[in-house]
């Protein structure tokens, strides 16, 4: 019984963490594209019709595709300028070549050297889809460790318009659970069935406690945003994927820098590249 106390006592639960809503400030937007300046235009003023919660940006500038013929001139017109919201596709200058399994050399450049939000639309640079019913009421915010991500939550809530549907949601990852519970199993003197149980209570109850500190805060700061939540355990995909289509999300908000690599965060990635018919925003 020592053993399971011992044990129990390296998964306690942690002081709660506490959300504050901050307004993120958006004043500057830079629209990538490779169109022509007609398409460009059409599409800026859909995105602006998409996205209400973006009508009192004070600047608007395009980078277009003959000015940029690699990720370092891009990256060098970007820097021109101080931006707060970088829109663009998915493979730009890839009309020819549209690799399945990729977002395209610029956009996976962007979403991790850059350290501006990236706003991808709907489909690719040469194919490019609907943005939803032409309105974004309806956001999702998704985390593997949504626990004290207050600018997750603060960018999901800025893009949120009044009246409009908020969901805050965290999946627990099957994979890692299991990988885990693989070892504890292993110990003789864990009871595993104990641990597995408790573990998997505690884990998703943190997450959800952040979640309903974050809805107190909301309720106070955007009165007309419903906020909804979901905290589950499970494939990470292929939930994702259940609760978008549920909830007929218009706007998926996630992060992509992991500290610890350069690469894209495994979950954002997926997410990215699966989900190739909704808007999301990358932080």
């Amino acid at each position: 019984m020592d053993h399971i106390d011992e044990f129990e006592s390296m998964f306690r639960r942690a002081e709660r963490e506490s959300f504050q809503h901050v307004k993120i400030p958006i004043e500057s937007v830079v629209f990538i594209t490779d169109q022509s300046p007609e398409e460009s235009e059409r599409r800026r003023q859909e995105v602006r019709n998409f996205l209400p919660m973006l009508q009192d940006v004070n600047s608007w500038r395009e980078i277009s595709g003959d000015q940029y013929s690699n990720v370092g001139e891009l990256l060098t017109k970007l820097d021109e300028h101080q931006t707060d919201l970088v829109i663009t596709y998915r493979h730009l200058q890839e009309q020819s070549l549209v690799p399945q399994h990729s977002l395209g050399v610029y956009l996976d450049v962007l979403s991790q050297v850059a350290t501006i939000p990236v706003l991808v639309l709907p489909g690719t640079s040469a194919h490019p889809g609907p943005l939803s019913d032409g309105l974004c009421d309806r956001v999702m915010i998704v985390a593997d460790h949504i626990s004290g991500d207050n600018a997750l939550i603060n960018y999901g809530s800025r893009m949120c318009p009044d009246d409009g549907t908020l969901w805050l949601c965290h999946v627990e990852d099957d994979s890692i659970f299991e990988r885990y519970m693989r070892v504890i199993e292993r110990i003789p003197q864990i009871n595993s069935e104990l641990a597995r149980s408790q573990i998997e209570a505690t884990l998703l109850k943190e997450a959800q406690n952040f979640i309903d500190t974050c809805i107190v805060e909301l309720k106070d700061a955007r009165p007309s945003v419903t906020c909804e939540s979901r905290v589950t355990r499970g494939h990470f995909l292929k939930q994702y994927t259940e609760l978008i289509k549920a909830g007929e999300i218009d706007l998926l908000v996630t992060n992509t820098r992991d500290e610890d690599q350069l690469a894209m965060h495994g979950m954002a990635y997926s997410l990215s590249v699966e989900l190739i018919d909704t808007a999301m925003l990358l932080l």
